[in-house]
């Protein structure tokens, strides 16, 4: 595929096309080019009623730790405070599973500064107070407890584990009620393209399919999807 960039100038349109989308089309058109590792683990899932999201990642960092005298929060803040408008921001986690790695103040934090939603690989807490801000948040689970001494951030802006799927910043995260797929930077507008000529001809073949028309034929009409 070739390669093209986002802009400044071209990021919002580029996010509202990707939302018009779903996310099986983005996944189809990645295997198909072979990118065969690009959707995250069932369990990232949408912990809001808000479930839809796109936008480059702003990714973090994090590791469990043991010592409740451990306070990541200068770290944390002068992350918070980093995050650029229009991003997806994106956190591994390192396995932890005893806390809360994402809430509404962080929800508040980063929405002010113009960031588009949340995927963690981790927990989230507070979620009727994002859901009343209307921000879409997408994680493994929910859990009660502070992040404070049992997990620390430790760096933003690097490259990622998710599962099986490496997230370099920038590369450009789409998620819906079926789950987040992670699209490399320098392909987003090929994908995104392709995505929409798989949309369009589904489109035409559904209608022909409620008319009568059999699999067969819309098939031969339409071609792969």
């Amino acid at each position: 595929m070739a390669t093209t960039q986002i802009t400044a100038e071209n990021l919002s349109g580029i996010c509202a096309r990707y939302l018009k989308l779903y996310t099986g089309a983005i996944a189809d058109i990645l295997d198909k080019h072979g990118y065969r590792n690009q959707v995250l683990p069932y369990y990232i899932t949408p912990f809001t009623v808000a479930n839809r999201l796109a936008g480059p990642a702003f990714t973090g960092q994090g590791y469990p730790c043991a010592d409740i005298s451990h306070d990541d929060t200068a770290t944390r803040l002068k992350i918070l405070d980093s995050i650029t408008p229009g991003t997806i921001s994106v956190w591994a986690t390192a396995g932890s599973l005893d806390c809360a790695h994402w809430g509404e103040i962080m929800s508040t934090a980063v929405r002010q500064r113009g960031c588009s939603g949340a995927v963690v690989d981790g927990g989230v807490r507070d979620v009727d107070f994002i859901n009343l801000m209307q921000y879409p948040v997408f994680a493994k689970f929910k859990c009660a407890a502070s992040s404070v001494g049992r997990w620390d951030i430790t760096d933003c802006q690097v490259a990622i584990k998710i599962g099986n799927t490496v997230i370099r910043p920038g590369d450009f995260v789409f998620g819906d009620i079926d789950g987040v797929v992670i699209v490399p930077r320098d392909i987003t507008l090929d994908v995104l393209t392709a995505a929409e000529d798989i949309f369009q001809r589904e489109r035409g073949m559904r209608e022909e399919l409620r008319h009568g028309v059999s699999v067969t034929d819309a098939y031969a009409k339409y071609g792969s999807l």
